[in-house]
C-alpha cells in the first residue's frame, strides 16, 4: 500500500509563528486554512497564490489533518494541489511571511531566484 504524503509539513520557524498568531488571537483551537487561488503569482508558482487563515471549524467539503500538533485544513481540490508542500516563515529585508513550495508545482521560466 502506498503511503500518501501529508498535506503540508511546516518548518520549525513556521510552526513557531503560527503558534505565536494562534495565542495572539486567543484561538489555540483554529484551524489552519490553506487556500489556493489560480491566477497572479510568478512562473515558480504555476501561477498559483496561497492565502492562510484561522477558522473555527470545517467546512463540509475541506479535508483536515494534523500537522505538528496544529490542524490544517483545506478544501478538497485545494488538498490535491497543495499535498506534501512545505510552508516556512522568511524573516527578510525583501521579504517578510510565510513562502509555500509546492513539489507539485515546477517551471522552467521561473526568473525569481525562487527555485
Amino acid at each position: 500500500m502506498q503511503q500518501v504524503q501529508p498535506l503540508v509539513v511546516m518548518t520549525p520557524v513556521a510552526r513557531q509563528k503560527i503558534g505565536e498568531v494562534l495565542e495572539q488571537e486567543k484561538a489555540t483551537d483554529a484551524y489552519l486554512k490553506i487556500e489556493v487561488y489560480q491566477g497572479g503569482g510568478c512562473a515558480c508558482s504555476g501561477g498559483y497564490r496561497y492565502a492562510l487563515s484561522l477558522e473555527r471549524q470545517p467546512g463540509t467539503t475541506d479535508v483536515v489533518e494534523e500537522v505538528d500538533g496544529l490542524k490544517v485544513m483545506a478544501a478538497k481540490g485545494d488538498a490535491e494541489v497543495l499535498r506534501g508542500s512545505k510552508i516556512d516563515y522568511i524573516d527578510g529585508l525583501q521579504r517578510t511571511g510565510f513562502k509555500i513550495d509546492n513539489p507539485n508545482i515546477r517551471s522552467d521560466s521561473c526568473g525569481c531566484g525562487g527555485h
